[in-house]
């Protein structure tokens, strides 16, 4: 389990990293701002990114009988049950960084 947290932690530093360069890439070209204005696709656009840095990566189910399968729909569910699981930890791998910033500064 302890290791699923902190997998699901390094792959959210990785997609954070891969995010900013690909806003950099997407900035630079002009096109960042066009889909970030689309009325559907800028709404969830980081969620797309996510999915997609799953889908090439090639990671999900993690094992220990724990699913990340959405609505049952096979492997395009577990890319979509990884990527918001990936998203959903970042905040979380933020706060224990902060966490361990403030305890090793006493």
């Amino acid at each position: 389990m302890m290791s699923t947290i902190l997998t699901l932690m390094v792959m959210g530093m990785i997609f954070q990293g891969a995010l900013a360069v690909l806003d950099s890439i997407l900035d630079t070209v002009g096109v960042n701002a066009m889909l970030r204005g689309l009325p559907v696709v800028g709404a969830n656009l980081t969620l797309i990114w996510a999915f997609l840095f799953v889908t090439i990566s090639d990671i999900g189910g993690y094992g220990y009988a724990a699913s990340t399968d959405i609505l049952g729909i096979g492997d395009i569910g577990i890319d979509i049950g990884t990527a918001i699981a990936i998203l959903a930890f970042i905040p979380v791998k933020d706060a224990a960084i902060s966490a361990l910033g403030k305890g090793l500064a006493r």
